[in-house]
């Protein structure tokens, strides 16, 4: 395939190159009809939509099961500080690795059978990687984060092995739920673009939280010696899969570490700030346990809305099929269009459900109306900020020579943490108020 120079209006691939990978990778429809692929505005609609609300009552799961373990917020100090932090780096890691896959599925360097590409291998490697080394960092920063806000926190043992201990857990079920949805959307002539963060995210949210919880009763049963000692067995390992992974030879496995490292890093102060955020309003969280229940699935539908758009724009610039400059094109203002009708499907459905939740479990909520008003109104600002933060975090990737697959989704998804968790309390308060 023949490269040529990047620039503001000149895509990565040639025509030629776009179309020869259309062949290897990309179903018949696509082939059939390569003009309206990534335009076709009732397509981006109609299945990010059902990925989108598979996703919402998945996260609508994670939040009920925060709600209910509200308890133990207070047994286990600093554990609030750490759910959006752990949320989001299962979301970052694992979602850009379904953007990578959907890209390297539609460019020809991923093709069946899975289990011989060697590309596959080093992007699953890499998932490995981030996960044992951000975990590490995560505790930290929650460590770090909780005493600078004057909040009560757990050892910082207890949190480095119960961050990595839920992460391993839930990261490889993550891992093989996404390589057989990309395989199963190829098969079935589903763009992975529309549908593969909200869904991995989804998965994500629901054993994640679970996992957390269940990691934290079983660290405190372990006793602080064993703890310590598996702790310092955890920095070291995860630090020698780090330099492994840069300097062994591979070089997809080494770029996307050297690349996602800073943005995941980043991410994970984000999320820790909507961690604080949480913690300092956890009274009126657990007297409005709906609201409790909305933050995982608030948070996960905006940082959606961003993946989905940004794995569009990654896909298509790709391919020749956009070229992203300071303003929109034509293509890619219909794929924004798109984002903005999917949050006015979206947020609404979120208040209905958090409602529905709310009577059928018990759960104090602020009513109906309120909440319905809530949702939209702190959904559709999330939203706005989201198209724009995407877009141009994607463009200025581009622009710099860096793959916004490894980058951009762990960006948009730690500002939304922020932005969301932000725009849902505040909101709330001046409604509940």
């Amino acid at each position: 395939m023949r490269e040529v120079k990047t620039s503001e209006d000149v895509s990565l691939l040639s025509e030629k190159g776009t179309d020869l990978s259309l062949l290897v990778a990309m179903p018949a429809e696509v082939n059939g009809n390569l003009a309206t692929t990534f335009g076709n505005l009732p397509k981006i609609i109609k299945q990010s939509f059902f990925a989108l609300f598979i996703c919402a009552a998945a996260c609508i799961f994670a939040g009920l099961s925060i709600a209910k373990m509200a308890e133990m917020m207070v047994t286990y100090p600093g554990l609030i500080i750490l759910i959006p932090s752990v949320i989001n780096m299962r979301g970052n890691i694992f979602g850009s690795f379904g953007a990578r896959l959907g890209t390297s599925f539609h460019t020809g360097e991923i093709s069946p059978p899975l289990s011989e590409s060697p590309a596959l291998r080093q992007q699953a490697e890499g998932t490995v990687v981030q996960t044992l080394a951000m975990s590490l960092v995560l505790a930290l920063v929650v460590k770090g984060f909780g005493l600078a806000a004057g909040l009560e926190t757990m050892s910082i043992y207890d949190l480095i092995l119960i961050s990595t201990l839920s992460g391993v857990l839930s990261g490889g079920i993550l891992l093989a739920f996404s390589l057989l949805l990309i395989s199963q959307s190829f098969r079935k002539g589903w763009d992975p673009d529309n549908i593969s963060v909200p869904l991995i995210t989804a998965a994500g949210d629901v054993i994640t939280i679970p996992l957390l919880f269940a990691s934290a009763i079983f660290v405190t049963w372990l006793g602080d010696p064993v703890v310590k000692a598996i702790g310092y067995l955890l920095i070291m390992f995860s630090t020698a899969a780090t330099v492994y992974s840069l300097g062994a030879g591979y070089p997809i496995l080494a770029r996307i570490v050297r690349q996602s490292f800073p943005v995941l890093i980043a991410s994970s102060l984000l999320s820790t700030v909507a961690g604080i955020l949480m913690g300092l309003n956890v009274d009126m969280l657990v007297t409005f346990s709906a609201v409790l229940v909305l933050i995982p699935v608030f948070n996960a539908e905006g940082g959606n809305l961003g993946g989905v758009l940004s794995s569009q724009l990654t896909s298509a610039y790709h391919l020749g099929l956009t070229r992203l400059g300071r303003r929109p094109d034509r293509r890619t203002r219909n794929n924004l269009i798109g984002i903005f009708l999917l949050s006015l499907l979206i947020f609404p459905t979120l208040g209905l459900l958090a409602y529905l939740i709310s009577r059928i479990f018990g759960l104090a909520s602020p009513g109906f109306g309120e909440l319905l008003f809530i949702c939209l109104v702190a959904g559709l600002f999330t939203t706005i900020l989201a198209i724009i933060t995407t877009y141009y975090f994607t463009y200025f990737f581009i622009r710099i020579g860096v793959d916004p697959d490894n980058v951009t989704i762990p960006m948009i998804t730690s500002v939304m943490d922020v932005l969301g968790t932000a725009s849902l309390i505040l909101v709330t308060l001046a409604v509940v108020t």
